[in-house]
């Protein structure tokens, strides 16, 4: 008899679909009763969870009870209040600790602290199942889970329909941001880059914030809270292998969203990223083909031009750009910037950097794809106008950016930056090559030697002769002989210093001139430089 009453008010506790603290205490069947925080009894509990690792906030959310046998909790009375106020922080409806051989002591302070925020602290006896308590919640909230399940369904709803209109695709964020009251963004978790259009930017102190909290880990929480004023920000990772973040904001501190309809927001949010990665791998392959087209004059005129408009560089003048990397930063995070920054351009990859086509004056697009990447140097070309000169154009980037590096300079420009000890332009390092190295050039050609390449070997070993000959594979009496037939070609003595200073300058103007473009363009490298392979 004295269990009935408590069913009759159980099921008129679920007739108005949910719990409060208070009425999950009233409920004698479950054994759970205050220990602190009662001023928040009135809290309500949307879900139940037992977790016993020693950050539950990561994993819990908004209106959940934690329920535990306290091995998560710290012993040490400090510790134990930044527990509860971490808890408390996630706007948990309260945890409840199982009585019983792991139960902990809480401390006064701890309970102190509970008190002081209102955040309920329960205690469960030992012979009560977690599964009772769990299923009584639940129960409790069904009309709630039915709400869910159809905002969930909308929001899967909406990624289908963007598939076919370009314009709700733009909308996306801010569309499934009203399906779990959030303002969203997406964002790289290295560069803070956003990837996805959202109704405003990402405020620079939320960024800042959200970028220092997730440093170093990897892999990832799967969410966790960022507090930047005014609100509280809820980071969850999506797209692995874009390394993205999702970031929702808080439209109020009040109005805490839903995570369980966060989580499936994320997935969607994660697939359309991916989707747009895919697309820009596509667009890039294809712009590579179209570009070395272009280089080698492979390509039909017209259907070229066609080409180039579907990438936004239809209209003349145009530069080429190269680019290369001196540290773990990828060549293809400029790539990736540019495309970020909408700057329309066409790149492929050469053999020790990168080259591109982008339109002129983009040098304010190229400057801000740099924007934290130090290590990175890049030549651009003169502008262009005709497909005819963009050859010679890659030529000149090279250039540029080779004077870059010797200048220790990020961004050079053709003709605006260059060595002082080097020619300052392809025309004058032509003739510079001519006359120094022609003989060499003229020997090798006639009678397939290596007389060149061993030259460059000796220099790129610090003039050591063993080192040199180890590198082409060769005796070093064998490179001796190579080099003293250099000296009777040239006239110039590789004992004298500054015959030898002639005979480098001579060899890193050849590299300039002639590094890249073969390889761009898939020819011989017997080009107007009368270039040899150097890589066997």
């Amino acid at each position: 008899m004295s269990g009935r009453p408590v069913v009759v008010a159980w099921c008129g506790i679920i007739g108005r679909m949910g719990l409060t603290v208070q009425e999950l205490a009233d409920i004698h069947s479950l054994r759970t009763r205050f220990l602190a925080g009662r001023s928040g009894a009135e809290r309500p509990v949307l879900w139940a969870h037992s977790i016993e690792l020693p950050n539950p906030w990561n994993w819990l959310g908004t209106g959940d009870l934690l329920l535990t046998n306290g091995l998560a909790i710290p012993a040490d009375a400090a510790e134990q209040v930044r527990f509860i106020e971490e808890l408390n922080r996630a706007n948990l409806s309260g945890i409840t600790l199982g009585e019983g051989p792991h139960a902990p002591t809480l401390s006064a302070e701890a309970l102190q602290a509970a008190d002081d925020l209102g955040f309920p602290v329960l205690a469960t006896e030992y012979s009560m199942p977690w599964v009772v308590l769990v299923r009584t919640v639940a129960d409790s909230n069904v009309q709630k889970g039915y709400s869910r399940l159809a905002r969930i369904i909308r929001a899967y709803d909406l990624l289908r329909r963007t598939y076919s209109s370009p314009e709700l695709n733009e909308q996306l964020l801010a569309s499934l941001g009203a399906q779990c009251g959030c303002e969203l963004h997406v964002i790289e978790r290295d560069t803070g880059v956003e990837l996805l259009p959202a109704e405003e930017p990402l405020d620079a102190p939320v960024r800042s914030a959200v970028l220092e909290h997730i440093a170093g880990d990897d892999p990832l929480p799967a969410f966790s809270r960022v507090h930047a004023s005014p609100t509280t920000s809820f980071v969850l990772p999506v797209a692995e292998s874009v390394r993205a973040v999702l970031v929702a904001r808080q439209r109020r501190e009040e109005a805490t969203p839903d995570l369980t309809v966060l989580q499936h927001v994320s997935t969607i949010i994660g697939l359309e990223v991916e989707r747009r990665a895919a697309d820009e791998l596509r667009t890039r392959a294809a712009g590579t083909r179209l570009l070395r087209q272009i280089l080698t004059g492979t390509g039909d005129p017209e259907l070229v031009a066609t080409q180039l408009a579907d990438y936004g560089l239809e209209h003349p003048p145009w530069c080429m750009v190269r680019w290369a990397a001196r540290s773990r930063v990828d060549a293809g995070d400029v790539d990736t910037a540019l495309t970020r920054r909408h700057a329309p351009h066409l790149v492929c990859d050469d053999r020790r950097d990168t080259l591109a086509l982008v339109r002129a004056g983009a040098l304010a697009a190229l400057r801000g794809a740099l924007a934290g990447m130090p290590s990175v140097r890049i030549g651009v070309s003169q502008p262009v106008h005709t497909l005819s000169g963009l050859a010679d154009a890659a030529r000149e980037a090279r250039w540029a950016l080779e004077a870059g590096n010797s200048l220790d300079q990020q961004v050079t420009v053709y003709g605006e930056g260059s060595s002082p000890f080097l020619p300052r332009s392809i025309t004058e390092g032509e003739v510079a090559v001519e006359r120094i190295l022609g003989p060499v050039l003229d020997y090798d050609q006639a009678n397939d030697s290596d007389l060149l390449r061993s030259l460059i070997a000796y220099f790129d070993a610090n003039r050591s002769w063993q080192n040199g000959a180890e590198a082409l594979g060769i005796h070093r009496q064998t490179l001796i002989y190579r080099i003293g037939r250099i000296e009777k070609l040239t006239g110039l003595r590789i004992q004298s210093i500054a015959d030898q200073t002639e005979l480098y300058l001579a060899v890193q103007t050849w590299k300039m001139l002639n590094a890249g473009t073969s390889a761009v363009a898939g020819s011989d490298e017997s080009g107007s430089h009368r270039a040899r392979p150097l890589d066997g």
